[in-house]
């Protein structure tokens, strides 16, 4: 019995040791390695639908996640939900077919375990052969290191009030503009 709380210790020892390896032989080339890996998977987060590769996609989420786009309808709460409501982007039409993360700016916690982050996102696709982009949504995130890897916790996208798009305007507030006509 002793041996076998010996050797599972031992293991355990050297799986965090293998995840904390690197910090502890060359802490500044563990920073970049990570900062580089972070970077992916924010990119990828979108990226993804290009090649519709969804166990990728999958591997990029916890299986917490918290995830709150542009609409109040895309409000999803873990990686099962997450799973049901992509089931849409697996039509044959749908297609990934470019993005564009401008100003990232990634930020990693003291203990090096977590990291958030700020963008400008364009993000395009197309259905059915017909483009369409979102363009200039202001997204940000936080993912944490899980079992030696980084995966998002936490991914928000939204419009600054001042830069929502006509489009958006028209298709969820054009009754307040004609109820404010009405009353004129």
């Amino acid at each position: 019995m002793k041996t076998i709380k010996i050797i599972i210790t031992l293991s355990v020892i050297a799986l965090v040791y293998s995840c904390k390896s690197d910090i502890v032989q060359n802490p500044e080339n563990s920073k970049t390695d990570d900062y580089n890996i972070v970077k992916f998977t924010i990119e990828q987060s979108i990226g993804w639908a290009i090649e519709k590769d969804f166990e990728a996609m999958y591997n990029l989420w916890a299986d917490d996640l918290f995830h709150f786009w542009l609409t109040s309808g895309s409000r999803i709460i873990g990686l099962d939900n997450f799973k049901k409501h992509s089931e849409v982007w697996k039509d044959p039409g749908f297609k990934g077919t470019r993005y564009e993360f401008r100003d990232l700016r990634i930020v990693f916690s003291q203990s090096g375990d977590v990291a958030w982050y700020s963008c400008f996102l364009d993000d395009c696709g197309s259905f059915n052969g017909e483009e369409s982009c979102l363009e200039n949504v202001f997204q940000t995130g936080v993912l944490e290191k899980r079992d030696c890897r980084w995966v998002h916790v936490l991914i928000h996208g939204s419009y600054p009030i001042d830069k929502i798009p006509e489009n958006y305007v028209r298709q969820f507030y054009s009754n307040l503009f004609e109820n404010s006509n009405q009353t004129k």
